[in-house]
C-alpha cells in the first residue's frame, strides 16, 4: 500500500512539473531572442566593423549606392567577393533610406537585424504549420536565437547570411504551403541571395515525387529562373557576374580536411547535441510515415544543408558562420520533435511515459538554457573603441594617401582612397586566367613601383605579409623601408583590430607634413637618408 501511494504520489507530481516545465521552456526560448534583439542593438550603431570582411562589403554596398557597377573586371580599386548580389541590393536601398551613405555600416548592420528577426517569425510559422502548436513554435525559434554566440554573433554582422538564412527558410514555408511554381520562385530568390542553395533548392522542390507533375514544374520553374536571372546579370555584367560567382568559387581547391573531418563534433553535437538527441528520439520512437509530403521535404532539406555545409566547411575560407542555415532546420526539426514526442509520450498513460515527459522538457530547458550569455560580452569594450579611435585619428592626421590590404572601410572613413582589399584580390586571383591575373598584377605592381600610396599599413609583421599576398611585387620593401608601429595598435580587441603596422616610402617622409604625425617604434635601421628620417 505504501508503495502504491509513493507511486501515486510521484505522478502527481510529475503531472504538477510538467506545465511549470513546458512555461519554462517557453521562457528560456523567449529570452534568447531578446537577447539577440539586446545584442543588436549594442552593436548596430558600432562605428567601427565587427568582422574584418564587414568592413569590405560595406565599401561594396556603398560602390552600388553610388550607382556603380557592381561586377566588373578585377581592378585594384576595387574586386567585390564572391557573392550573388541579393543582399548588396537590398543593403544599398537600405543606405539610401537611412541616409547613412558616410556610415553604410549602420545599413547592412540593420538588414541583417531585420533577417534575424524574419528567421525567428519563419521558424515560429514553419513548426506552427506542422504542430499547431505556439508553445513548439517559440522552442525552436528559440533554438535558432541560441545559435548567436555559437555562430560567434553572426546574426547582425553586414554580412549576406542572415537574408540568405531567411529566403531560405521563406522558400521552404512556400514549398510547404504553396504551388511548386511560386514556390520555385522563393527559392531562386534564396539563389540570388546565395548561389551555393541550388542543390538544396532541387531536392526540396523535388520531395512531391509521388505527384510529377507538381515536382516536375517547381524544379522546372526554378532551373529555368536560375537560368534567365544568371544570363541575364552576366550580359549586364559583361561577363563578370558568371566570373565572380562560378568561376572564382569554383577554383578554391584549398581543403581543410581537420575542419571536414570534426565538423559534426564542433558545429552540431557539442552546442546542439540535446536538440538532436531530441529530433533523433522523435524519428525512432513517432513513426513518421515517409508517404507524408511534409515528412520528405524535411528530411530531403535536412540532409541536403548538412551535406552542404560539411562540403563547405571543408574549404579555406570557411567560418563560423557556414552552418547557420544548418542551425535554422535544426531549429524546425528540434520544435516539431518537441510536439510530436510530448504527444506520444501523453499518448501512453504510464508513469514511465509521464518520467519521460518531464526529462524532456528538462532536456529543451538544458538545451536553451545553455546557451545564454551577457550581451555586454557581444560589443567591443570602451578601452577597444578608443583604440580604435586613436588609430582613425591618426589615419586623419597622415597627410599622404594609404593603402589598407586588409580594411578599406576604415581607409573611407579617414577620407583616403579604400583600394582593394586582401581577401577579394586573392580570391579574383585563384583560377589563374591571364586574361584577368596580368592585368591586374601589373597595376598592382605599377602601384607599388610608383609610391601612389604614401604608406602601407599592415595587420603582420612587413616578413609575414609578403607570405600571404603573393600579388605583390618582390622589391616593395624597397619602395617602404620604414617600418613603425601605429598608435592604437597595442589595444587588445577581440573583434576586428586595425593594423598594427605601418611601412612609409622614403618620399613620403621627405615630405615636412609627415614628420608632424606621430606613430612608434621607428626602424632605426632605415636606408632613407637621414634628411628623410622623421
Amino acid at each position: 500500500m505504501e508503495t502504491v501511494q509513493k507511486t501515486n504520489l510521484a505522478q502527481d507530481w510529475m503531472q504538477r512539473a510538467e506545465r511549470p516545465l513546458a512555461r519554462c521552456v517557453s521562457l528560456l526560448a523567449a529570452g534568447l531572442i531578446l537577447l539577440f534583439f539586446a545584442a543588436a542593438m549594442r552593436r548596430v550603431g558600432d562605428p567601427f566593423p565587427l568582422e574584418q570582411l564587414e568592413g569590405a562589403m560595406a565599401v561594396a554596398v556603398a560602390h552600388l549606392a553610388h550607382r556603380l557597377p557592381l561586377y566588373a573586371r578585377p581592378d585594384f580599386s576595387f574586386i567585390p567577393y564572391m557573392y550573388s548580389p541579393a543582399y548588396f541590393w537590398v543593403s544599398a536601398w537600405m543606405t539610401h533610406l537611412l541616409g547613412v551613405v558616410g556610415h553604410g555600416l549602420i545599413a547592412l548592420r540593420v538588414v541583417s537585424i531585420l533577417s534575424t528577426l524574419g528567421c525567428f517569425a519563419a521558424i515560429f510559422a514553419l513548426v506552427q504549420v506542422e504542430t499547431r502548436s505556439a508553445w513548439a513554435a517559440l522552442a525552436g525559434a528559440g533554438l535558432y536565437a541560441a545559435a548567436y554566440p555559437v555562430t560567434e554573433h553572426w546574426f547582425d554582422l553586414g554580412r549576406v547570411d542572415s537574408l540568405y538564412v531567411f529566403l531560405v527558410l521563406l522558400a521552404l514555408l512556400a514549398t510547404r504551403k504553396l504551388h511548386p511554381a511560386l514556390a520555385a520562385l522563393f527559392w531562386v530568390l534564396a539563389l540570388l541571395a546565395k548561389q551555393t542553395i541550388a542543390p538544396v533548392a532541387v531536392l526540396a522542390l523535388l520531395h512531391d515525387w509521388r505527384r510529377p507533375r507538381r515536382a516536375l514544374a517547381g524544379v522546372g520553374i526554378f532551373l529555368a529562373g536560375a537560368l534567365i536571372s544568371t544570363v541575364w546579370l552576366n550580359h549586364s555584367t559583361h561577363g563578370w557576374y558568371v566570373y565572380y560567382i562560378f568561376t572564382v568559387p569554383g577554383a578554391n581547391s584549398d581543403l581543410r580536411l581537420h575542419a571536414a573531418a570534426f565538423f559534426l563534433s564542433t558545429a552540431l553535437l557539442a552546442p546542439f547535441g540535446i536538440a538532436l538527441a531530441v529530433v533523433a528520439a522523435a524519428l525512432l520512437l513517432t513513426s513518421i510515415n515517409s508517404c507524408i509530403p511534409a515528412a520528405r521535404l524535411y528530411c530531403l532539406t535536412g540532409g541536403a544543408m548538412l551535406a552542404l555545409c560539411w562540403f563547405l566547411s571543408a574549404h579555406a575560407g570557411a567560418t563560423a558562420n557556414t552552418s547557420m542555415p544548418l542551425y535554422a532546420l535544426l531549429a524546425v526539426a528540434f520544435g516539431i520533435a518537441l510536439d510530436r514526442l510530448l504527444r506520444w509520450l501523453r499518448g501512453l498513460h504510464t508513469p514511465i511515459a509521464q518520467a519521460g515527459t518531464i526529462v524532456l522538457l528538462l532536456a529543451a530547458c538544458a538545451q536553451l538554457g545553455s546557451q545564454y550569455y551577457s550581451p555586454k560580452l557581444t560589443a567591443p569594450l570602451p578601452p577597444t573603441l578608443t583604440g580604435q579611435q586613436l588609430f582613425l585619428d591618426w589615419l586623419r592626421l597622415f597627410p599622404g594617401d594609404v593603402y589598407l590590404p586588409a580594411h578599406p572601410y576604415e581607409a573611407a572613413l579617414a577620407g583616403k582612397s579604400a583600394l582593394a582589399d586582401e581577401a577579394s584580390l586573392h580570391d579574383a586571383l585563384r583560377p589563374g586566367l591571364t586574361s584577368v591575373n596580368v592585368p591586374l598584377l601589373a597595376q598592382i605592381h605599377h602601384a607599388v613601383d610608383a609610391e601612389t600610396s604614401d604608406a602601407i599599413l599592415l595587420d603582420r609583421p612587413p616578413d609575414q605579409e609578403l607570405a600571404a599576398a603573393p600579388w605583390m611585387p618582390a622589391d616593395w620593401r624597397q619602395h617602404y623601408p620604414v617600418a613603425a608601429r601605429i598608435p592604437g595598435s597595442d589595444v587588445a580587441n577581440p573583434f576586428s583590430s586595425p593594423p598594427s603596422y605601418v611601412l612609409f616610402s622614403c618620399r613620403a617622409l621627405a615630405a615636412p607634413a609627415a614628420r608632424s604625425v606621430d606613430f612608434w617604434q621607428i626602424n632605426t635601421s632605415s636606408p632613407c637618408p637621414a634628411s628623410h628620417q622623421p
